[in-house]
C-alpha cells in the first residue's frame, strides 16, 4: 500500500511539474504575442519606387532593432489612388490597434491624419508638408505626424536641365488638378521661368486619359515637358509624358527616378529608398518613447542627380561631361 500511495505522489508531483511548465510555455507565447508592435503601411498607389520607399523604411527600423517577424508585423495595403480606399485602409489599422501607422504621400497622409488623432503617424514622399497642411512646422508638427519630404528645390531640379537646353523659351508643366504639392511646386517654378523670360503652359489633368488629351493639345507649341512629383506622375503619368517626349522629340525633366529609368532626358531627384530610411529612424525612435512633435521632418541633405544617354542620343542632345561627372546615375540602356 504504502508503495502504491508513492507512486501516487510522484506521478501527481510530475503531473503539476508538466502542467506548470506548460503554463510557462504558454504564457510566454501570449507575452510574445502581445509585444509584436504592429504597423500599418498604407502606400496609396503600386509603384517600383514606393517598394523601395517601404523597404527603407523597415531597413530604417530594423538598424533600430525592430525588425520583422521578430518583433514588429507590417500590414501593407495600397488605396490605388482612391481615396474611398484609403479610409477603408486606415480604419482597418484602427480596428487591428496598430502601434504606428507609415503613410506615403500627400493625399494619402492628409486622410490618415483627419481619421487619426490617438496614435503616431510617420510619413514619405510628402513635399510640402507645411504649405499642404499636414504639419505645423518642420522643425515641431504640433500634432501626431512626422516624416520626410522628397523635396529638392526648384532652383536644384531646373539648373542642369537648363544647361542642356539653353534655348528653351515655353515649358508644359504637369501636374494632377487640385493636388496641394505639384501645385506649389508648378508654382514655384512659375516664379524660377518667370524672370528667365520663359513661358508656362500649366497642364493640370485630373487623371491619365486627360493627361493625354491635354498634352496632344500642346505639345507642338511647347519646347519641353516637365513632370512634378506628384501621384498622377508616379502612378502611370510619367510614361505618357515619356512617350511624347521621344515622339515630339521634346526633351523632358522629372523628379522621379522611374522616370529617368523609364526614358526621360534627365532628373535630380530625392531617393525614395533613403527618404523611407530615414522615416524608419523616426518610427524607430517614436516607438521608443519619443513624441513626434519633438523630432524634425527632413529631406535627404543632398539631391541624386540621374541621366539618360539612351535618350538624349534619340533626342540629339549631347551632355557636358561636367554633367556626366555629377551625375549619381547614368542610364544607358
Amino acid at each position: 500500500m504504502k508503495i502504491v500511495t508513492k507512486i501516487i505522489i510522484i506521478s501527481v508531483i510530475t503531473a503539476v511539474i508538466f502542467i506548470g511548465f506548460l503554463r510557462i510555455s504558454l504564457t510566454g507565447k501570449t507575452q510574445d504575442k502581445k509585444q509584436l508592435i504592429k504597423i500599418g503601411i498604407a502606400a496609396w498607389v503600386t509603384n517600383k519606387e514606393y517598394t523601395r520607399n517601404i523597404q527603407g523604411f523597415k531597413d530604417g527600423l530594423a538598424k533600430k532593432g525592430f525588425i520583422e517577424g521578430e518583433n514588429v508585423m507590417f500590414f501593407i495595403e495600397t488605396a490605388e489612388i482612391d481615396d474611398t480606399k484609403q479610409r477603408k485602409i486606415i480604419q482597418s489599422f484602427i480596428d487591428r490597434d496598430v502601434d504606428l501607422i507609415y503613410s506615403l504621400t500627400t493625399p494619402g497622409t492628409l486622410i490618415a491624419k483627419e481619421m487619426v488623432a490617438d496614435k503616431p503617424i510617420v510619413f514619405s514622399i510628402v513635399t510640402y508638408p507645411v504649405e499642404a497642411g499636414v504639419i505645423n512646422a518642420l522643425e515641431n508638427s504640433g500634432n501626431n505626424l512626422v516624416g520626410t519630404r522628397n523635396y529638392v528645390s526648384v532652383e536644384q531640379h531646373y539648373s542642369q536641365f537648363e544647361k542642356l537646353c539653353p534655348t528653351v523659351k515655353k515649358i508644359a508643366i504637369i501636374h494632377r488638378k487640385g493636388e496641394p504639392n505639384s501645385k506649389i511646386q508648378t508654382r514655384e517654378f512659375s516664379q524660377l521661368l518667370a524672370p528667365k523670360s520663359i513661358e508656362v503652359v500649366e497642364i493640370a489633368a485630373v487623371d491619365i486619359k486627360d493627361l493625354r488629351l491635354q498634352l496632344k493639345q500642346v505639345i507642338d507649341d511647347v519646347d519641353a515637358i516637365i513632370a512634378t512629383c506628384d501621384t498622377l506622375v508616379q502612378g502611370g503619368g510619367e510614361e505618357i509624358i515619356i512617350d511624347f517626349s521621344l515622339l515630339y522629340k521634346k526633351p523632358s525633366y522629372t523628379c522621379n527616378k522611374d522616370g529617368v529609368l523609364k526614358g526621360a532626358l534627365i532628373g535630380n531627384i530625392a531617393d525614395f529608398y533613403t527618404i523611407g530610411e530615414l522615416s524608419g529612424n523616426k518610427a524607430a525612435l517614436i516607438l521608443q518613447g519619443a513624441n513626434p512633435s519633438s523630432l524634425l521632418t527632413e529631406s535627404p541633405a543632398e539631391g541624386y542627380l540621374l541621366v539618360n544617354t539612351k535618350t538624349a542620343k534619340e533626342l540629339r542632345i549631347k551632355f557636358p561631361q561636367y554633367v556626366l561627372d555629377q551625375a549619381q546615375e547614368i542610364v544607358s540602356k
